[in-house]
């Protein structure tokens, strides 16, 4: 669903949340994906994304099961990951070439483990990142 800026935004942030997916697969060439706001996180997604920006937030996901698998065929581009504190990141199933990735293990706030986002696959020519709202005052 190509926005009004060329960006694919999935749902729209303010609907609610849609059934648990076995699989959400989301492709893009030359563009951004952004994914935010109460969505139901799918048990698996893929990427499949060419020379793009990929944000998906995940802070007021819907969890489906105490661990996402995110499948990454990633060719240029980048993907950040904003997380809700308790998720915790785990790329040993990465392949990475010509990447940076910037993972930080967790929100460095004792929050006891909530969701583990395994990523596997692989990601050429790109960076990964992952970053926490800052907490509200």
């Amino acid at each position: 669903m190509p926005g009004g800026d060329g960006a694919l935004t999935l749902p729209l942030a303010g609907r609610p949340a849609e059934p648990p997916a076995e699989l959400l697969t989301i492709k893009e060439r030359h563009g951004s994906v952004r994914r935010d706001g109460r969505w139901t996180l799918p048990y698996r997604l893929a990427l499949r994304t060419a020379w793009c920006d990929v944000m998906l937030g995940l802070t007021n996901a819907v969890r489906s099961a105490p661990e996402l698998v995110i499948e990454l065929r990633v060719n240029g581009g980048n993907v950040e990951l904003v997380l809700a504190p308790g998720m915790v990141v785990d790329a040993n199933e990465l392949s990475v070439r010509h990447s940076e990735l910037a993972i930080g293990r967790d929100a460095g706030d004792n929050t006891p483990e909530t969701l583990r986002i395994r990523l596997a696959g692989r990601i050429r020519h790109g960076r990964i990142a992952t970053r926490w709202p800052a907490p509200r005052r």
